[in-house]
């Protein structure tokens, strides 16, 4: 089994693959090829859609505050398009608009002050979220968006997916069928492991001190994401506040969902439907996943420890 790993989007990416190259002379070419080559999409991908380079194509287009037309890569049309498709059908759960109360509560690129900010703030913000400003449109081989409102755009909670879809494909269109592509948790899974076993994937306990594994399952041909908060929060007055922030309401999420994991052939999709039913909570969540046959695996706190909560599709997706 061949193995590569990196930095990218402030956190690791991890790829296993099962080579069929006949020789270790060709092994070792393979690998340094695939290395070079899954690091330029990951720098293409970074320069395109992070928030934390000011000099990036997304960071760019927040700083234009124009209300034209403008072209865009192919990359952020394709994320920002799927943006838009789970924002209309989580009822505004997921919204890539979220970015300013993000950071105003400390969560976003910018330094993190661990308070509550001021109601009023909170109130100003919020008039400035809505996906609904974002027009997208495709003109014979252009990209182009317009904001018909100021907005800034985050899409953190969607980038990482979508770079574990390119690099998979990447893969694939160099005749490897057997890979686990990894970018800061979100992965996905095609082929088998070696002596024609499945990849095996833990989903984490949502622990705070710790890190276990809360289920361990096989994954074919699939992508999986979750999201959780147990990791990024910050306490006070003896209150936990979670880094998901409702764009509906201006607060961070204060239900007894601990952590979304969600199956799905685009990983980009996964990523953002974990962020989508977290938002939205164990009981309403569950019901849009079941309404829009998504495969999701919700985590709940109670009194007495982790309760599991399973969607139709995820049942039927994970019989082992």
């Amino acid at each position: 089994m061949q193995k590569i790993s990196g930095p990218t989007m402030g956190t690791e990416y991890h790829i296993s693959w099962i080579s069929q190259q006949p020789s270790q002379q060709a092994l070792i070419k393979e690998k340094k090829d695939i290395k070079q080559i899954i690091d330029a999409q990951l720098v293409s991908i970074n320069k395109s859609m992070s928030t934390y380079d000011s000099a990036s194509e997304l960071s760019l287009l927040n700083q234009n505050h124009s209300h034209e037309w403008q072209t865009i890569s192919a990359d952020l049309y394709r994320v920002l398009m799927m943006s838009k498709q789970v924002n209309t059908q989580s009822i505004g759960a997921f919204d890539v608009t979220v970015g300013p109360l993000v950071n105003l509560w400390g969560f976003g690129p910018e330094a993190s002050l661990d308070e509550v900010p001021e109601a009023e703030s909170i109130k100003r913000l919020l008039a400035e979220i809505g996906s609904e400003a974002i027009s997208l449109r495709q003109r014979d081989e252009s990209f182009e968006i317009k904001l018909i409102a100021e907005r800034y755009i985050d899409l953190s909670a969607i980038a990482k997916g979508y770079a574990v879809d390119v690099l998979g494909r990447s893969l694939q269109q160099r005749g490897i069928k057997n890979y686990l592509v990894e970018v800061g948790g979100e992965l996905i899974a095609n082929g088998r492991k070696i002596a024609d076993k499945p990849w095996r994937i833990a989903i984490e306990a949502p622990n705070d001190d710790g890190r276990s594994a809360q289920i361990i399952m096989p994954l074919l041909n699939m992508g999986i994401a979750t999201s959780g908060d147990y990791r990024n929060y910050f306490e006070q007055d003896g209150k936990r506040f979670s880094h998901t922030i409702d764009g509906r309401t201006g607060y961070p999420v204060k239900h007894n969902l601990a952590s979304v994991s969600v199956l799905h052939e685009s990983v980009a999709m996964a990523d953002a439907w974990a962020t989508a039913l977290t938002v939205m909570g164990a009981k309403t969540g569950l019901e849009l996943a079941e309404k829009h046959e998504l495969a999701a695996y919700f985590i709940v706190r109670t009194e007495k420890g982790f309760e599991q909560h399973r969607s139709r599709q995820f049942e039927q997706l994970t019989l082992d």
